[in-house]
């Protein structure tokens, strides 16, 4: 796909921005799409934040707090209803619980509940996998979100939520749970260092006399036959340094302004990295 974004004179911010945020967010498009999360559980998690921020960013800049609506809607091209509903937080529960409620659960939920797919005591009946009539397939079209029966049902096979007998698809399991696919800590270490990468990256942004260090060492040099050894290399050195020069001197540094007593209160600072390949 073509990165380049033509230029245009009718939108109310730089063009360059797009490209920016198609570079910073295909890593984390790429995991979330791993992971299936859906675009719409992004999008309004995305919209909320959009307004969060918009708002702290005007109580920062101005001590006028009338028309903050307008101003965050303003600010972020969003709606004023939008803006005046997540403000005020006023969401229908089951509004949302339906936006983010995964295809396969949607589909086992409506198999207990909707005629023919159960019979009267909403027992659900075994389904031929495809075609007219009782089918899965039929079932997937119906309430799956407009998906494709055959991965719906690959996953509900995975998580033991159905089976195949005599040839026909048989409810198993009310419950989908999805699979994780990660280590929730290594997910969380991942979510932070992404943050205090970007809050970095912002700060520098903005204060260009107070800059925090921020540096990238690369190379266009070593062929593709080569980057697994100079991946171990490179790793051998960075251990070496964090381990014998950067923490023991952090460390002492650390010493000399620390306060045990007032650590409840005190936010994370320091410094990371990392090794990359492009």
């Amino acid at each position: 796909m073509n990165n380049q974004i033509s230029p245009s004179n009718n939108i109310s911010f730089d063009i360059y921005w797009l490209g920016f945020i198609r570079t910073c967010l295909r890593p984390l498009v790429k995991i979330l799409v791993k992971q299936k999360v859906e675009f719409n559980s992004f999008q309004n998690l995305v919209r909320e934040l959009f307004v969060e921020e918009a708002e702290k960013h005007i109580e920062e800049t101005t001590k006028n707090s009338r028309g903050k609506i307008s101003s965050i809607a303003y600010q972020t091209g969003l709606d004023r209803r939008e803006v005046s509903k997540i403000l005020k937080q006023n969401f229908d529960q089951n509004e949302i619980l339906e936006q983010n409620r995964s295809r396969e659960g949607s589909i086992l939920d409506h198999w207990r509940s909707h005629p023919p797919f159960c019979d009267e005591n909403n027992n659900p009946l075994p389904l031929k996998r495809s075609g007219s009539g009782m089918s899965f397939e039929r079932l997937a079209q119906r309430f799956g979100k407009n998906i494709s029966h055959g991965p719906v049902l690959e996953s509900l096979l995975k998580a033991h939520c159905v089976e195949i007998e005599d040839g026909k698809v048989v409810y198993k399991r009310k419950s989908y749970t999805p699979p994780s696919g990660i280590n929730k800590e290594k997910a969380r270490i991942a979510g932070l260092s992404i943050s205090r990468l970007i809050n970095t990256i912002n700060h520098n942004f903005t204060d260009t006399t107070n800059t925090n260090f921020q540096r990238n060492l690369y190379t266009i040099r070593v062929p593709s036959e080569a980057k697994e050894a100079f991946k171990k290399e490179i790793t051998v050195l960075m251990n070496d340094i964090y381990q014998n020069v950067i923490t023991p001197q952090f460390d002492v540094i650390e010493k000399k302004y620390e306060n045990i007593k007032s650590q409840s209160k005190n936010t994370p600072i320091g410094l990371g990295f990392f090794y990359f390949n492009d």
